[in-house]
């Protein structure tokens, strides 16, 4: 990576270290070629702005010290899930009202939108109200009762607040979509909230990886007509691709 000026290598460690948790001050020097005591400077002024914490020897996105609800599947698959969320943000314009669905794709994008001000944004997800709660955007959370698995909040109480509400853009998770007309869900109460916020929105949507085009579930929540984006990785089925190009835009991660 070539030199950058101070406030851009700064803001590119910044996302570094949301992305991956935590970074060793050695790895940050060799990436941005400068020495370890100019990166031990960046990493000093990130602390003061609250974004990493200083460790030893490195650093922690402050995220990582925060009490996550998040289960063990979001370690899957990560830098896949990492991609897709990176390529979500090219769909978020300045002073945006969003909806952050559950699930650990759509965790990854919250974690990017950390580094983001002057969005609202709407979720039903514990996990990502948990990482945006010290952010500069606006965070409202739906009610509802507490799905243990999810981490999600469904139910009346979700489906009542979610109904009254209009977004630019619902980002959705799938459990999966082979054998299916469209992405599927676990359960019905979070068919449920999907399909309010499709209907809410001005675009839906689908963020999963390729590995979701070899697995199903329960419910299916909605068609792929209904479904404006599919962001995924290359790897996907081409059977699935064929089809899924007759009814919804297809966008592919950078690698």
């Amino acid at each position: 990576m070539g030199r950058l000026i101070t406030a851009e290598r700064r803001n590119k460690i910044a996302e570094l270290i949301v992305s991956n948790g935590s970074i060793k001050v050695g790895e940050l020097a060799d990436n941005f070629t400068v020495s370890t005591e100019t990166i031990r400077k960046d990493l000093i002024y990130l602390d003061k702005m609250g974004v990493i914490k200083k460790s030893r020897g490195g650093a922690l996105s402050s995220l990582e010290v925060m009490e996550k609800p998040l289960e063990t599947r979001s370690a899957e698959n990560f830098d896949l899930k990492n991609a897709i969320a990176k390529k979500a943000l090219s769909f978020i314009k300045n002073n945006a009202v969003l909806f952050i669905d559950a699930g650990s794709t759509a965790l990854c994008l919250a974690k990017m939108l950390y580094l983001k001000k002057g969005l609202t944004i709407i979720t039903n997800s514990i996990s990502a109200a948990n990482v945006l709660v010290n952010s500069k955007n606006k965070v409202y959370m739906s009610g509802g009762e507490l799905n243990n698995t999810t981490m999600a909040l469904e139910g009346f109480g979700a489906t009542e607040f979610l109904s009254k509400i209009k977004v630019d853009v619902a980002f959705l998770g799938s459990s999966g979509f082979k054998e299916h007309c469209g992405p599927v869900s676990i359960d019905f109460s979070d068919a449920d909230v999907k399909r309010i916020m499709i209907s809410n929105s001005k675009l839906a949507i689908v963020l999963a990886d390729s590995n979701k085009s070899r697995s199903t579930a329960l419910v299916e929540y909605a068609s792929w007509k209904d479904i404006d984006y599919l962001i995924t990785n290359e790897d996907i089925d081409i059977k699935a691709v064929e089809e899924l190009k007759k009814f919804t835009k297809l966008v592919f991660t950078d690698s």
